[in-house]
């Protein structure tokens, strides 16, 4: 058979086995089952995307965190793995709390879905109410797992914190061979030849091949480095000196110690440039030219850095202390102290320097573990005698000690370093006795830590001191930044006092955090860990459904601060500007000024109330519990609340309004939450309860009408006219512009008297107000009127029915004068003739003219009478 046969052949036999295939199907194959709908896949960039990430990534730290042979470098990196985890879930938490809120709102605007025994709701209320109750429920989801996952999250962060700290403390309290043991000596003079034969393979190889390469390009690499070493230090030798003088003539003239500051600042720069800086560029010099084996390169560079600290220790104890120049020191203490300081700070940095050094070389040359811990013990131990012999050094002067006896104590600089002596002396032994009984690695910690703190602390002091005095005279000298503030921003004198003061504030509360953060650094807290507590409280935990943080609290006061601000300004604006083109009476604008501010407040406290995360129904739970409080406690002040709410409503008084309270009267000025301005015509301010003057009893001149009533009173002799009073009272009244028509004003006749006649004029103004002046018109007008027409006189009095008791008299007088005539002619009985007198003369003939005209009177009186 040819091809073609067979490819027909093969044709036919396909078709058929297909055909058969197709024949029995049904017979053997069941129909099968719609097959299920594959899942949605999730977007990687939405919030359960980027969750489920998150979540991968815990669980791989989970499982690593699980292995027990972690060291302290695994565990920092896992801590630095975490850390993206964990913002990505506060991120996540804090975008999908507002849509769960929001998916919430719109289920509820739905209603409760309908029982069985109700009507079913339409086809579409059912498919938008599905819809929207997953939209709830995959929100909702989202949130509760991130929540979950944040939780993990920190558990995980505390996990590694917890074993950091266990191996920190395990490494550090670790007991070893102690330095005094026989068999640690011997080991280490065993292996010194080894140790020696690998000091010079290392470092005499490096020393030849730095030699060697001294005439190349390389060399001159070196040769430059140190040519700006050498510059370095003919700067600070040239400029320094000059520098000084400087600041000398300054101090003369200067009457603050920020001056002081200034030069401790450059002394410090200027004693730890020159040395860091010419470390680092013989350094970089020999790393450039590959003069540095690895091997070598750490040991040259703890050289470095140490020469860096030693400089900068001295530096700083020198700008603070100042032992040659008293008049710029800022801790004052005695001179002596302050050499010994500066002494002690310079001692303990070189030693810890050069014991750094020397681990660095026994690490390089892989040295024995005996040698290495006589070496770190030594030098420990050297530290701790360094610290002993320096605060010996520290004593008061013997003379202020003496006269300190003979009487009673008086503080002087530097009589109170007593216990910070006893403090060193007692660190000092406790540094030696930990390095010989064995704890070389605590020993050493508890020097670094000695020196760490000593240096934390003068920085904290002189950051203090930059910050006390420096910030006021930044904001409230006369600076170029105190004086923009004042002329281009517009701020008084007084609120730049109170921002210099919160300014200084609050960088205080930031030295301080940051002091203790450096503080407690060495002891393996990392600052991580630390803003990671705070960053837990600032922003927040659960209590029963609400979340309580230092953020929301700040934002809700934020918020409410500019709402009342806000509130304020409107009603300033509706007072000011907008009310006073109205036509509205005072009382008016009053009322709405005050419900304007009610509204914002309210709106305020709700707004922050809103921030904080309080719902209604919670709300309401508080307001419940302190019903009983408001019952008992604040029943006045609710009582007076709620009248001032119906003073502004009802408007009984208003602003403007002449009332009388009790023997109180004046005008209303303010009507406030809890009480009512009023101004007496004395000047006096009157603040009246507003529940008395909704309660009680008030007199309200101006209720109805702002009109006022004037009246006048006159009186006139009865030789005056009356009509022509009538007529002058009422021109008077008549002629006055402020004196109303409607009513017209009246004149009445109120009394006619035996010698006098009184009127009454009685006219109305249009405000009450007026009503002082227009009667102070009137009067002059009045009196000037009143000249032309008024009958100056006295009337005649005329008593009638007295002509018997006239006659009585006169009878009597008669009587009593023919007695008296009777008398005087009776002849008188002659006396003895007496000499006068010259001098009496004149006095007897001055009494008798005296006395005769004293009688001649009543003679008269008598003969009229008769």
């Amino acid at each position: 058979m040819g091809r073609s046969g067979r490819s027909l052949a093969a044709l036919c036999l396909l078709i058929l086995t297909l055909a058969a295939g197709v024949a029995h199907a049904p017979a053997q194959q069941p129909p099968a089952a719609p097959a299920a709908a594959p899942a949605a896949p999730v977007d990687p960039k939405s919030p359960r995307g980027r969750l489920d990430s998150v979540r991968l990534e815990l669980s791989q730290i989970e499982t690593v965190l699980a292995r027990p042979d972690l060291g302290d470098d695994e565990l920092m990196r896992q801590r630095l793995r975490l850390q993206p985890s964990l913002d990505q879930l506060r991120l996540i938490v804090d975008q999908q709390a507002p849509l769960v809120e929001q998916a919430k709102l719109k289920l509820d605007q739905l209603g409760a879905k309908p029982d069985d025994k109700a009507p079913p709701e339409s086809a579409e209320i059912a498919r938008e109410r599905e819809l929207r109750a997953k939209a709830y429920a995959d929100a909702d989801e989202t949130l509760k797992i991130a929540r979950a996952s944040l939780l993990q999250a920190e558990q995980l962060q505390s996990t590694i914190a917890d074993k950091r700290r266990d191996i920190f403390a395990a490494q550090l309290f670790a007991a070893g061979p102690s330095v005094l043991s026989p068999t640690v000596w011997s080991n280490a003079v065993a292996t010194a030849p080894e140790d020696l034969r690998a000091s010079g393979y290392v470092f005499g190889s490096w020393l030849s091949g730095v030699t060697d390469s001294l005439t190349g390009a390389r060399g001159g690499i070196l040769a430059l480095s140190l040519v700006g070493t050498g510059l370095l230090y003919w700067a600070r030798a040239r400029y320094m000196p000059r520098f000084k003088a400087r600041y000398a003539v300054i101090q003369e003239t200067s009457t603050g110690s920020l001056h002081a500051l200034y030069v401790a600042l450059a002394r410090i720069i200027a004693g730890v440039a020159p040395p860091a800086l010419a470390s680092w560029l013989i350094y970089k010099a020999l790393s450039t030219t590959g003069l540095l084996p690895e091997r070598v390169r750490p040991v040259i560079w703890t050289v470095v850095v140490g020469l860096g600290f030693v400089a900068f220790v001295k530096s700083l104890a020198n700008a603070l202390f100042a032992p040659t120049s008293p008049q710029r020191r800022l801790i004052r203490v005695m001179d002596d102290t302050a050499h010994s300081v500066v002494w002690i700070a310079s001692a303990l940095a070189l030693v810890m320097a050069v014991g750094k050094v020397f681990e660095a070389w026994l690490q390089a040359i892989a040295a024995g573990l005996s040698i290495s811990i006589i070496v770190k013990a030594l030098f420990a131990i050297l530290f701790a005698l360094a610290l002993i012999a320096g605060l010996y050094r520290i004593r008061d002067d013997e003379d202020v000690e003496q006269e300190a006896c003979l009487g009673p104590y008086v503080p002087v600089d530097g009589a109170s370093l007593g216990p910070l002596r006893v403090l060193g002396w007692l660190i000092g032994l406790a540094i030696i006795g930990a390095a010989l009984s064995g704890y070389v690695v605590f020993a050493s910690f508890m020097a670094q830590q000695t020196l760490w703190l000593g240096i934390v602390a003068c920085l904290y002091l002189l950051a203090h001191q930059f910050i006390e005095l420096g910030i006021p005279h930044l904001l409230t000298g006369r600076g170029r930044l105190a004086l923009t503030l004042r002329a281009g921003v517009g701020l008084r004198a007084a609120t730049l006092d109170k921002l210099a003061v919160l300014t200084a504030g609050l960088l205080k509360l930031l030295l301080l955090f940051v002091t203790l953060l450096l503080v407690l650094a060495p002891w393996g807290l990392e600052s991580a860990d630390f803003l990671a507590s705070l960053r837990a409280a600032f922003f927040g935990f659960q209590v029963g459904g609400v979340t309580i943080s230092v953020s929301t609290i700040v934002i809700a006061a934020i918020i409410f601060a500019l709402g009342i601000a806000a509130t304020r300004t409107v009603q300033r604006w509706l007072d000011s500007k907008f009310l006073p083109t109205t036509q509205l009476d005072p009382g008016l604008r009053n009322s709405i000024t005050t419900a304007t501010g009610y509204v914002g407040y309210i709106a305020a406290v709700a707004l922050a109330v809103s921030a904080v995360g309080l719902s209604l129904e919670r709300l309401t739970l508080v307001a419940s519990a302190l019903s009983v409080g408001i019952g008992f406690g604040l029943q006045s002040v609710v009582s007076n609340f709620v009248s001032g709410l119906i003073l502004l409503w009802e408007r009984p008084i208003r602003v403007g309004d002449q009332v009388v309270i009790g023997d109180v009267e004046g005008i209303v000025k303010r009507i406030n939450v809890r009480s009512t301005e009023i101004a007496t015509f004395d000047r006096a301010s009157v603040i009246v309860p507003n529940s008395n003057l909704v309660s009680g009893v008030v007199r309200n001149r101006v209720r109805n009408d702002r009109s006022g009533r004037v009246l006048i009173s006159l009186s006139v002799t009865r030789l005056t006219d009356a009509g022509a009073v009538r007529t002058m009272l009422q021109e008077v009244a008549d002629n006055h512009g402020d004196v109303l028509k409607k009513p017209p004003p009246a004149v009445l006749f109120k009394k006619l008297g035996t010698a006098t006649m009184d009127f009454d004029l009685i006219c109305v103004v249009e405000d009450l107000d007026q009503a002082g002046r227009v009667t102070s018109d009137l009067n002059f007008a009045i009196r000037k009127r009143l000249a032309e027409i008024e009958v100056f006189g006295t009337p005649q009095l005329e008593v009638k029915g007295l002509a018997g008791v006239e006659q009585s008299l006169d009878g009597i007088a008669g009587a009593v004068e023919r007695a008296r005539k009777a008398a005087a002619r009776k002849p008188e009985a002659p006396a003895a003739p007496q000499p006068r007198r010259k001098a009496e003369a004149p006095a007897e003939k001055s009494e008798k003219t005296k006395a005769a005209p004293a009688a001649r009177p009543s003679r008269t009186a008598g003969n009229d009478k008769e």
